[in-house]
């Protein structure tokens, strides 16, 4: 009996050992994309780029692209993250090891991503950064980001840790503070050298907000008039004066005024004409002086 209870706990531990090993290898075969801004298209293997808007699982094989203004980040069971600067393309893909880690491996084909990996990935796991003519794993605990422009060149910049870089058969190992190039598929990494990385771009989230935006825009109240005393509401409106006239700069000449003098002299009298004799039209008076006397004539 004892030895039937034993041999049923055995095999109820190996169930249950082999679903965690089932089940933790498909839990990080996935991660979650977030657009940070508009536009960010995600592709699953051999479908069609769809715009998205909202966080959105990543499977294996599916390939994540920003325009000119998008901007994304991919983020890892483990806390690991690649931010997707604008016109950037990034295809990912989960491989399982036969040890049951995984590798995360992550082409990119075109722009700059930034890897964060975190110290927390398990042992023999690994995250991995290709392009046409590099391949990188990044070190637990790294903080990195990888250029790929147009014409194949790629540049990886070390933050912080250790990423290991080959190419051409050549191996070249990156620490924090220095870069390596390697001009085309096929050619050899350029020799270390001192690099001043760049700032990391903000990672919140900064899409428009639309109830914000459908907002009306507050506007100045206007101004109250007011409202007109008994006393001045039936008073005519001030007309309005004209313009003064604008002064010339140049002084006119001044006009001198005459000056009277201080005491006026009074005009003189015209002299009064003697009195003429008036005629007598009818000859002399009878009674004037030194004529005779009137006869008196007798009755």
């Amino acid at each position: 009996m004892v030895g039937r209870v034993c041999v049923c706990i055995g095999l109820g531990g190996a169930l249950v050992l082999s679903f965690l090993a089932a089940s933790a290898p498909a839990s990080a075969q996935s991660a979650l994309l977030d657009a940070l801004s508009s536009r960010v298209t995600l592709a699953h293997s051999g479908g069609v780029a769809d715009e998205i808007a909202v966080e959105r699982i990543i499977r294996s094989g599916d390939t994540v692209a920003t325009d000119e203004t998008g901007r994304a980040v991919v983020t890892y069971p483990d806390g690991s993250t690649a931010l997707l600067e604008e016109k950037s393309a990034l295809t990912i893909e989960f491989v399982q090891t036969s040890a049951g880690d995984y590798v995360v491996r992550m082409q990119q084909t075109l722009g700059r991503v930034w890897y964060a990996v975190t110290r927390a990935v398990a042992l023999g796991s690994r995250y991995e950064v290709r392009s046409a003519g590099m391949a990188s794993v990044i070190r637990a605990g790294s903080d990195s980001y990888v250029t790929v422009s147009p014409n194949g060149e790629t540049s990886v910049v070390t933050i912080s840790g250790t990423v290991d870089t080959s190419a051409g058969g050549t191996e070249v190992s990156v620490p924090a503070g220095s870069s390596t190039t390697v001009s085309s598929p096929g050619a050899t990494p350029a020799p270390v050298r001192t690099e001043a990385p760049l700032a990391q771009p903000a990672t919140s989230t900064s899409r428009p907000n639309t109830a914000a935006s459908a907002a009306p825009t507050p506007t100045a109240a206007p101004k109250r008039t007011p409202a007109p005393s008994p006393t001045s509401a039936f008073l005519p409106p001030v007309a309005t004066l004209p313009p003064l006239p604008v002064m010339s700069a140049t002084p006119k000449p001044k006009t001198p005024t005459p000056t009277l003098p201080l005491s006026t002299p009074k005009p003189t009298a015209a002299p009064t004409p003697a009195a003429t004799p008036l005629k007598d039209l009818f000859g002399p008076r009878k009674d004037a002086p030194g004529q005779p006397p009137p006869k008196i004539k007798a009755l």
